[in-house]
This record gives C-alpha cells, structure tokens and sequence, in this order.
C-alpha cells in the first residue's frame, strides 16, 4: 500500500459510469483523491491545477471524441499515464491506445475494485520505471 495519497482524474461524462469508478476506488485498500469532470476542456483546465498522477479517459466526451481526445490530453500532459476506460470492448481502440502509449485499457462494465487498483499502480509505476531508464541513460551518455 503506498503511504501518499494518489490524486487521479476521471474525465467522464456518464454520472453513472463516474459513479461506479468511484465506488470502486472507496471499496479499495488505497488512498486514492478521485476528481471527475465531464468534458476534455474542464481537464485540462483542471491539469494546470492539480497534476494528477494518473488520469482515467474515456475517448468519448461531448467537446472530443476518439483518438483526437488522448492525442489533446497527451499534449497537454505528455508525463500523465492514461488508462482508457471505454464502454466498449473493442481491441482496435485498445490497440490504438496502446500504440499511443497508453499503459492499459479496461472496459467499463468489467471494472473491479482490486482491477481497478491494480491498473492504476501498474500505470504509475511503469511510468516511473520509464522516467528512471531515460534518466539513467541520459546520465550514461554524458558521461561517456
């Protein structure tokens, strides 16, 4: 368990399907501070904020929709992780995402609480581990 709290963004506009993630988490052995917002633009907005260390996507939203919504978020927050949280079990979406650099996918209506957990940890520190391989080799090179 880690000892901070983990700040995470839903960017989801279904109450229903925001609702169920943030079940999901308060069922959860993690201290996790879940902020939602509906729209990609109130995202960003809320990205210069408060960093989150992960964000929760869905690709659908009512001011972007598709690949064009991570590739905004991404420009926006190209260090963020993003799990995309889809309503559709649809491996080219997933495959896409994942070219895009996306750590993980997951379908809405198969999230669970330890699943959930699961992702979210794996997301950061697969993107930590990244951080510090660049680091090293960075470091390797100037000294050379």
């Amino acid at each position: 368990m880690y000892e901070s709290r983990i700040h995470v963004l839903l960017i989801e506009d279904n109450p229903g399907d925001a609702d169920l993630v943030r079940l999901r988490l308060d069922e959860g052995k993690e201290a996790i501070d879940l902020s939602c917002v509906a729209r990609l633009e109130d995202a960003l907005a809320a990205i210069d904020k408060d960093f989150p260390a992960l964000v929760l996507l869905d690709l659908n939203l009512p001011d972007s929709r598709g690949p064009d919504t991570l590739r905004k978020l991404l420009a926006k927050a190209p260090g963020v992780p993003v799990v995309i949280i889809s309503g559709q079990d649809d491996e080219a979406i997933a495959l896409n995402a994942v070219l895009q650099g996306v750590p993980d996918f997951m379908v809405k209506g198969d999230i669970t609480t330890s699943g959930l957990e699961r992702v979210i940890h794996g997301a950061i520190e697969r993107r930590a581990l990244l951080r510090s391989t660049a680091l090293l080799s960075y470091t390797a090179g100037n000294h050379s």
